[in-house]
Protein backbone atom coordinates (compact mmCIF):
# COMPACT_ATOMS: atom_id res chain seq x y z
CA UNK A 1 0.00 0.00 0.00
CA UNK A 2 2.99 2.33 0.82
CA UNK A 3 3.96 1.95 -2.79
CA UNK A 4 0.58 2.52 -4.11
CA UNK A 5 0.70 6.09 -1.95
CA UNK A 6 4.19 6.34 -3.36
CA UNK A 7 2.79 6.28 -6.82
CA UNK A 8 -0.04 8.55 -6.34
CA UNK A 9 1.87 11.33 -5.44
CA UNK A 10 4.66 11.16 -8.35
CA UNK A 11 1.48 10.80 -10.66
CA UNK A 12 -0.30 13.74 -8.88
CA UNK A 13 2.60 16.35 -8.20
CA UNK A 14 2.70 17.23 -12.15
CA UNK A 15 -0.86 17.58 -12.52
CA UNK A 16 -0.83 19.81 -9.40
CA UNK A 17 1.67 21.90 -11.38
CA UNK A 18 -0.62 21.99 -14.02
CA UNK A 19 -3.78 23.27 -11.83
CA UNK A 20 -1.78 26.33 -10.15
CA UNK A 21 -0.51 27.55 -13.11
CA UNK A 22 -4.30 28.37 -14.84
CA UNK A 23 -5.66 29.06 -11.59
CA UNK A 24 -7.33 32.06 -11.67
CA UNK A 25 -6.60 35.38 -9.94
CA UNK A 26 -8.85 37.90 -8.19
CA UNK A 27 -8.38 41.32 -7.11
CA UNK A 28 -10.45 43.68 -4.99
CA UNK A 29 -9.72 47.55 -5.23
CA UNK A 30 -7.78 48.94 -2.13
CA UNK A 31 -7.70 52.42 -0.24
CA UNK A 32 -10.79 53.51 -1.59
CA UNK A 33 -14.34 52.95 -0.47
CA UNK A 34 -15.87 49.90 -1.89
CA UNK A 35 -19.39 47.90 -0.86
CA UNK A 36 -19.40 44.42 -1.31
CA UNK A 37 -22.41 42.42 -0.56
CA UNK A 38 -21.35 38.32 0.66
CA UNK A 39 -22.97 35.74 2.75
CA UNK A 40 -21.57 35.55 5.96
CA UNK A 41 -19.19 32.15 5.20
CA UNK A 42 -18.10 31.28 8.98
CA UNK A 43 -19.28 31.70 12.20
CA UNK A 44 -18.30 35.31 13.91
CA UNK A 45 -16.26 35.05 16.60
CA UNK A 46 -14.87 37.55 19.39
CA UNK A 47 -11.71 38.53 19.92
CA UNK A 48 -11.31 41.35 23.06
CA UNK A 49 -13.69 43.91 22.37
CA UNK A 50 -14.36 43.43 18.59
CA UNK A 51 -16.41 40.50 16.32
CA UNK A 52 -14.33 38.83 13.56
CA UNK A 53 -17.00 38.31 10.33
CA UNK A 54 -15.81 36.54 7.25
CA UNK A 55 -17.41 37.26 3.69
CA UNK A 56 -15.27 34.22 1.82
CA UNK A 57 -11.46 36.06 1.15
CA UNK A 58 -13.05 39.51 3.01
CA UNK A 59 -12.46 39.46 7.17
CA UNK A 60 -14.73 41.95 8.84
CA UNK A 61 -13.36 43.60 11.71
CA UNK A 62 -16.17 45.28 13.88
CA UNK A 63 -17.73 46.13 17.35
CA UNK A 64 -18.84 43.25 19.47
CA UNK A 65 -22.61 44.64 18.79
CA UNK A 66 -24.92 43.90 17.06
CA UNK A 67 -23.76 39.94 16.83
CA UNK A 68 -23.78 38.33 13.34
CA UNK A 69 -24.54 34.98 12.80
CA UNK A 70 -23.44 32.04 9.77
CA UNK A 71 -25.96 32.38 6.54
CA UNK A 72 -26.18 35.66 6.86
CA UNK A 73 -25.98 38.04 3.45
CA UNK A 74 -24.29 41.38 4.61
CA UNK A 75 -23.69 44.82 2.70
CA UNK A 76 -20.22 46.48 3.77
CA UNK A 77 -18.78 49.66 2.93
CA UNK A 78 -15.46 50.93 3.61
CA UNK A 79 -12.01 50.16 2.63
CA UNK A 80 -10.11 47.15 2.12
CA UNK A 81 -6.46 46.61 3.21
CA UNK A 82 -4.73 43.67 1.06
CA UNK A 83 -2.99 41.23 3.13
CA UNK A 84 -0.45 38.11 1.51
CA UNK A 85 -1.54 34.80 3.42
CA UNK A 86 0.88 32.64 1.50
CA UNK A 87 2.89 33.14 -1.53
CA UNK A 88 0.34 32.42 -3.87
CA UNK A 89 -3.07 33.67 -2.33
CA UNK A 90 -3.99 36.85 -0.62
CA UNK A 91 -6.88 38.22 1.60
CA UNK A 92 -8.60 41.35 2.70
CA UNK A 93 -9.54 43.10 5.92
CA UNK A 94 -11.92 45.72 6.66
CA UNK A 95 -11.97 47.83 9.26
CA UNK A 96 -14.59 49.03 11.34
CA UNK A 97 -16.98 49.51 8.28
CA UNK A 98 -20.70 50.13 7.87
CA UNK A 99 -22.80 47.09 7.60
CA UNK A 100 -25.96 46.37 6.75
CA UNK A 101 -28.22 43.05 6.76
CA UNK A 102 -29.60 42.35 3.63
CA UNK A 103 -33.39 41.14 3.93
CA UNK A 104 -33.71 37.85 2.92
CA UNK A 105 -36.04 37.22 0.07
CA UNK A 106 -38.95 34.90 0.00
CA UNK A 107 -37.65 31.75 -0.81
CA UNK A 108 -34.44 32.64 0.97
CA UNK A 109 -36.79 32.79 4.36
CA UNK A 110 -38.21 29.26 3.32
CA UNK A 111 -34.94 27.42 2.90
CA UNK A 112 -33.74 25.03 5.73
CA UNK A 113 -29.48 25.00 6.72
CA UNK A 114 -28.86 22.54 9.01
CA UNK A 115 -25.46 24.31 9.84
CA UNK A 116 -27.42 27.59 10.72
CA UNK A 117 -29.43 25.56 12.69
CA UNK A 118 -26.93 23.70 14.76
CA UNK A 119 -24.79 26.67 15.04
CA UNK A 120 -28.21 28.74 17.28
CA UNK A 121 -27.81 25.34 19.04
CA UNK A 122 -24.13 25.90 20.11
CA UNK A 123 -24.98 29.42 20.65
CA UNK A 124 -27.36 28.68 23.14
CA UNK A 125 -25.20 26.14 25.08
CA UNK A 126 -22.07 28.54 25.10
CA UNK A 127 -24.94 30.84 27.19
CA UNK A 128 -26.19 28.04 29.11
CA UNK A 129 -22.62 26.92 30.45
CA UNK A 130 -21.49 30.41 31.45
CA UNK A 131 -24.46 30.28 33.75
CA UNK A 132 -23.46 27.10 35.26
CA UNK A 133 -19.63 27.50 35.16
CA UNK A 134 -17.21 29.88 36.45
CA UNK A 135 -14.51 31.00 34.28
CA UNK A 136 -11.69 29.59 33.00
CA UNK A 137 -13.73 26.41 33.47
CA UNK A 138 -16.70 27.21 31.19
CA UNK A 139 -14.66 28.78 28.15
CA UNK A 140 -12.01 25.38 28.73
CA UNK A 141 -15.54 23.58 28.65
CA UNK A 142 -16.57 25.09 25.21
CA UNK A 143 -12.68 24.53 23.75
CA UNK A 144 -12.88 21.18 24.24
CA UNK A 145 -16.15 20.27 23.04
CA UNK A 146 -16.27 22.90 20.06
CA UNK A 147 -13.06 24.53 19.74
CA UNK A 148 -14.11 27.81 20.83
CA UNK A 149 -11.35 30.18 22.26
CA UNK A 150 -13.15 33.53 22.18
CA UNK A 151 -13.89 33.94 25.72
CA UNK A 152 -10.77 32.73 27.09
CA UNK A 153 -8.02 34.78 28.78
CA UNK A 154 -5.43 35.95 26.75
CA UNK A 155 -3.53 34.83 29.90
CA UNK A 156 -4.90 31.29 29.80
CA UNK A 157 -4.79 31.17 26.30
CA UNK A 158 -0.39 31.96 26.30
CA UNK A 159 -0.49 29.03 29.17
CA UNK A 160 -1.95 26.64 27.03
CA UNK A 161 0.61 27.77 24.25
CA UNK A 162 3.57 27.36 26.64
CA UNK A 163 3.06 24.12 27.91
CA UNK A 164 1.83 22.22 24.43
CA UNK A 165 -1.84 21.89 24.97
CA UNK A 166 -3.48 24.17 23.09
CA UNK A 167 -4.55 21.21 20.80
CA UNK A 168 -6.86 20.06 23.22
CA UNK A 169 -9.30 23.55 22.66
CA UNK A 170 -8.83 23.72 19.09
CA UNK A 171 -11.50 21.75 16.99
CA UNK A 172 -9.18 19.61 14.84
CA UNK A 173 -9.04 15.87 13.59
CA UNK A 174 -7.74 14.69 17.01
CA UNK A 175 -10.86 15.92 18.88
CA UNK A 176 -13.30 14.50 15.88
CA UNK A 177 -11.07 11.12 15.92
CA UNK A 178 -11.94 10.94 20.12
CA UNK A 179 -15.48 11.73 19.21
CA UNK A 180 -15.66 8.99 17.38
CA UNK A 181 -13.87 6.46 19.42
CA UNK A 182 -15.91 7.03 22.26
CA UNK A 183 -18.84 6.79 20.08
CA UNK A 184 -18.16 3.81 18.82
CA UNK A 185 -16.98 1.98 21.95
CA UNK A 186 -19.74 3.61 23.58
CA UNK A 187 -22.98 2.08 20.65
CA UNK A 188 -20.82 -1.16 20.97
CA UNK A 189 -22.43 -2.28 23.94
CA UNK A 190 -26.05 -2.07 22.15
CA UNK A 191 -26.16 -3.05 18.36
CA UNK A 192 -23.07 -4.72 16.72
CA UNK A 193 -20.24 -3.22 15.58
CA UNK A 194 -21.13 -2.06 12.18
CA UNK A 195 -24.27 -0.30 12.79
CA UNK A 196 -22.25 1.52 15.80
CA UNK A 197 -19.33 2.97 12.84
CA UNK A 198 -22.50 3.60 10.69
CA UNK A 199 -24.04 5.56 13.77
CA UNK A 200 -20.95 7.06 14.43
CA UNK A 201 -20.53 8.54 11.09
CA UNK A 202 -23.44 10.43 11.56
CA UNK A 203 -22.50 11.59 15.06
CA UNK A 204 -19.08 12.42 13.60
CA UNK A 205 -21.11 14.56 10.62
CA UNK A 206 -23.39 16.26 12.98
CA UNK A 207 -20.63 17.39 15.55
CA UNK A 208 -18.69 18.85 12.15
CA UNK A 209 -21.47 20.98 11.94
CA UNK A 210 -21.56 21.61 15.37
CA UNK A 211 -18.21 23.43 15.91
CA UNK A 212 -18.90 25.06 13.03
CA UNK A 213 -18.07 23.22 9.89
CA UNK A 214 -15.19 26.01 8.64
CA UNK A 215 -12.94 24.74 6.17
CA UNK A 216 -9.88 23.39 8.61
CA UNK A 217 -12.21 21.81 10.58
CA UNK A 218 -13.99 19.83 7.53
CA UNK A 219 -10.72 19.20 6.68
CA UNK A 220 -9.16 17.79 9.22
CA UNK A 221 -12.66 16.03 10.27
CA UNK A 222 -12.62 14.22 6.73
CA UNK A 223 -8.73 13.03 6.75
CA UNK A 224 -9.33 12.26 10.33
CA UNK A 225 -12.16 10.33 10.04
CA UNK A 226 -10.69 7.99 6.93
CA UNK A 227 -7.51 7.42 8.93
CA UNK A 228 -9.89 6.05 11.96
CA UNK A 229 -12.00 4.13 9.62
CA UNK A 230 -9.24 2.37 8.20
CA UNK A 231 -7.91 2.09 11.92
CA UNK A 232 -11.23 0.42 13.05
CA UNK A 233 -11.59 -1.62 10.41
CA UNK A 234 -8.46 -3.07 11.11
CA UNK A 235 -7.14 -1.62 7.35
CA UNK A 236 -4.77 0.69 8.27
CA UNK A 237 -3.04 0.33 4.94
CA UNK A 238 -6.44 1.35 3.00
CA UNK A 239 -6.83 3.94 5.93
CA UNK A 240 -3.61 5.43 4.42
CA UNK A 241 -4.30 5.41 0.95
CA UNK A 242 -7.86 6.51 1.93
CA UNK A 243 -6.15 9.42 4.07
CA UNK A 244 -3.40 10.94 0.77
CA UNK A 245 -6.11 10.45 -2.02
CA UNK A 246 -8.56 12.61 -0.07
CA UNK A 247 -5.77 15.39 0.82
CA UNK A 248 -4.46 15.16 -2.88
CA UNK A 249 -8.58 15.61 -4.01
CA UNK A 250 -8.63 18.78 -1.47
CA UNK A 251 -5.33 19.99 -2.37
CA UNK A 252 -6.28 19.63 -6.56
CA UNK A 253 -10.14 21.50 -5.90
CA UNK A 254 -8.25 24.06 -4.08
CA UNK A 255 -4.50 24.19 -4.57
CA UNK A 256 -3.41 27.13 -2.06
CA UNK A 257 -4.58 24.78 0.23
CA UNK A 258 -1.04 23.17 0.40
CA UNK A 259 0.09 26.50 1.66
CA UNK A 260 -2.30 26.73 4.15
CA UNK A 261 -0.91 26.01 7.66
CA UNK A 262 -4.61 24.57 9.01
CA UNK A 263 -4.57 22.11 6.17
CA UNK A 264 -0.79 21.35 6.92
CA UNK A 265 -1.02 21.03 10.31
CA UNK A 266 -4.53 18.97 9.87
CA UNK A 267 -2.60 15.77 7.75
CA UNK A 268 0.50 15.88 9.61
CA UNK A 269 -1.62 15.37 12.78
CA UNK A 270 -3.78 12.74 11.28
CA UNK A 271 -0.84 11.23 9.29
CA UNK A 272 0.61 11.08 12.70
CA UNK A 273 -2.37 9.34 14.15
CA UNK A 274 -2.24 7.02 11.70
CA UNK A 275 1.11 5.88 10.85
CA UNK A 276 3.39 6.44 14.24
CA UNK A 277 0.20 5.81 16.66
CA UNK A 278 0.53 1.90 16.06
CA UNK A 279 4.62 2.37 16.65
CA UNK A 280 4.67 4.34 19.90
CA UNK A 281 1.72 2.00 21.10
CA UNK A 282 3.60 -1.05 20.21
CA UNK A 283 7.22 0.34 21.80
CA UNK A 284 5.69 2.34 24.47
CA UNK A 285 3.04 -0.27 25.89
CA UNK A 286 5.43 -1.20 29.44
CA UNK A 287 8.44 -0.49 30.64
CA UNK A 288 10.02 -2.34 33.16
CA UNK A 289 6.71 -4.19 33.03
CA UNK A 290 4.91 -1.13 33.84
CA UNK A 291 2.32 0.66 31.39
CA UNK A 292 3.49 3.48 30.20
CA UNK A 293 1.72 5.46 27.64
CA UNK A 294 -2.38 5.75 28.34
CA UNK A 295 -4.39 6.23 24.52
CA UNK A 296 -4.94 9.41 25.00
CA UNK A 297 -1.23 10.59 25.18
CA UNK A 298 -0.29 8.32 22.65
CA UNK A 299 -2.74 10.03 20.11
CA UNK A 300 -1.27 13.08 21.64
CA UNK A 301 2.34 12.57 20.90
CA UNK A 302 2.03 10.74 17.75
CA UNK A 303 -0.05 13.82 16.76
CA UNK A 304 2.85 16.14 18.10
CA UNK A 305 5.81 14.33 16.36
CA UNK A 306 4.00 14.88 13.02
CA UNK A 307 3.39 18.84 13.72
CA UNK A 308 6.70 19.53 15.02
CA UNK A 309 8.50 20.74 12.27
CA UNK A 310 5.65 22.61 10.82
CA UNK A 311 5.46 24.39 14.23
CA UNK A 312 9.29 24.54 14.49
CA UNK A 313 9.07 26.29 11.03
CA UNK A 314 6.28 28.85 11.68
CA UNK A 315 6.76 29.71 15.33
CA UNK A 316 9.94 28.35 16.61
CA UNK A 317 8.83 27.78 19.88
CA UNK A 318 9.59 24.55 22.02
CA UNK A 319 7.65 23.38 25.04
CA UNK A 320 10.13 21.54 27.55
CA UNK A 321 7.06 20.39 29.25
CA UNK A 322 4.33 19.12 26.91
CA UNK A 323 4.86 15.60 27.36
CA UNK A 324 4.69 16.41 30.88
CA UNK A 325 1.93 18.22 30.79
CA UNK A 326 -0.20 16.44 28.28
CA UNK A 327 0.34 12.93 30.40
CA UNK A 328 -0.98 14.81 33.72
CA UNK A 329 -4.16 16.25 31.47
CA UNK A 330 -4.91 14.50 28.61
CA UNK A 331 -6.63 11.81 30.45
CA UNK A 332 -9.66 14.27 31.92
CA UNK A 333 -10.22 15.18 28.55
CA UNK A 334 -12.54 12.06 27.46
CA UNK A 335 -14.18 12.61 30.93
CA UNK A 336 -15.07 16.26 30.26
CA UNK A 337 -16.31 15.56 26.74
CA UNK A 338 -18.47 13.18 28.20
CA UNK A 339 -19.88 14.65 31.20
CA UNK A 340 -19.68 18.08 29.72
CA UNK A 341 -21.67 17.18 27.06
CA UNK A 342 -24.31 15.42 29.05
CA UNK A 343 -24.19 19.01 31.10
CA UNK A 344 -25.24 20.69 27.80
CA UNK A 345 -28.28 18.62 27.07
CA UNK A 346 -29.65 18.49 30.73
CA UNK A 347 -29.14 22.30 30.99
CA UNK A 348 -32.32 22.38 28.47
CA UNK A 349 -34.57 20.16 29.77
CA UNK A 350 -33.28 19.50 33.72
CA UNK A 351 -31.68 22.50 35.05
CA UNK A 352 -31.63 21.40 38.79
CA UNK A 353 -29.49 17.72 37.42
CA UNK A 354 -27.64 19.95 35.48
CA UNK A 355 -26.56 22.42 37.72
CA UNK A 356 -25.68 19.21 40.21
CA UNK A 357 -23.92 17.11 37.07
CA UNK A 358 -22.15 20.59 36.87
CA UNK A 359 -19.78 20.47 40.06
CA UNK A 360 -18.13 16.84 38.32
CA UNK A 361 -17.47 18.81 35.60
CA UNK A 362 -15.81 21.34 37.20
CA UNK A 363 -13.29 19.29 39.22
CA UNK A 364 -12.14 18.12 36.32
CA UNK A 365 -12.15 21.25 34.65
CA UNK A 366 -10.05 22.97 37.81
CA UNK A 367 -7.41 20.42 37.72
CA UNK A 368 -7.25 20.70 34.30
CA UNK A 369 -6.50 25.05 34.44
CA UNK A 370 -4.16 24.52 37.78
CA UNK A 371 -1.81 22.12 36.28
CA UNK A 372 -1.53 23.90 32.67
CA UNK A 373 -1.39 27.61 34.84
CA UNK A 374 1.49 26.00 37.07
CA UNK A 375 3.11 25.02 34.30
CA UNK A 376 2.75 27.77 32.15
CA UNK A 377 3.99 29.69 34.67
CA UNK A 378 6.99 28.34 34.54
CA UNK A 379 10.16 30.95 33.21
CA UNK A 380 12.06 28.21 31.58
CA UNK A 381 8.25 26.40 30.21
CA UNK A 382 9.44 27.18 26.86
CA UNK A 383 11.84 28.65 24.56
CA UNK A 384 12.43 30.35 21.50
CA UNK A 385 14.97 28.70 19.03
CA UNK A 386 14.06 31.17 15.98
CA UNK A 387 11.44 29.72 12.58
CA UNK A 388 13.78 26.81 10.80
CA UNK A 389 14.25 26.20 7.59
CA UNK A 390 12.09 24.14 5.25
CA UNK A 391 15.07 21.81 4.69
CA UNK A 392 15.38 21.01 8.21
CA UNK A 393 11.31 20.06 8.29
CA UNK A 394 11.98 17.99 4.83
CA UNK A 395 15.06 16.28 6.84
CA UNK A 396 13.05 15.57 9.76
CA UNK A 397 9.56 13.65 7.72
CA UNK A 398 12.93 12.28 5.81
CA UNK A 399 14.32 10.45 8.74
CA UNK A 400 10.83 9.96 10.72
CA UNK A 401 9.67 8.02 7.46
CA UNK A 402 12.95 6.41 7.03
CA UNK A 403 12.29 4.95 10.71
CA UNK A 404 8.44 4.10 9.84
CA UNK A 405 9.11 2.03 7.62
CA UNK A 406 12.05 0.29 8.72
CA UNK A 407 10.06 -0.84 11.20
CA UNK A 408 6.79 -2.26 8.61
CA UNK A 409 9.53 -4.13 6.80
CA UNK A 410 11.09 -5.27 10.42
CA UNK A 411 6.97 -6.74 10.64
CA UNK A 412 6.28 -7.87 7.40
CA UNK A 413 9.76 -8.78 6.05
CA UNK A 414 8.55 -6.00 2.81
CA UNK A 415 6.14 -2.99 2.25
Amino acid sequence: MVKWCLVFGLAFFPLFLLRLFFLPTFRLPENQEVVIVGRVSQQPYLKGSYQIISLGPVKVITERFPRFFYGQRLQVSGKLERKVINPLAVGYSAYFPQIQPVQKSEVEKKDFHLRAVLLKVRNQIESKVAQLLPEPQASLLLGILFGIKSQMSEEFLQNLRETGTLHVVVASGQNVTMVARFLIAGLVWVVSRRKALVLAIFGVFFYILMVGAEAPVLRAGIMAFLAYLGQILGREEEGSLALVLAAGLMVFISPYLLFDLGFQLSFAATGGILWVYPRLVKKGKRLFGLPVLGEGLAITLSAQIGVLPILLANFGQVSLFSPLVNALVIWVVPYVMVLGSALAFLAFFIKPVALLLSWFVWLFLTYFVEVVNLAGSLPWASFEIGRLSFWWGAGYYFVLGFFLLKGRTNERGSF
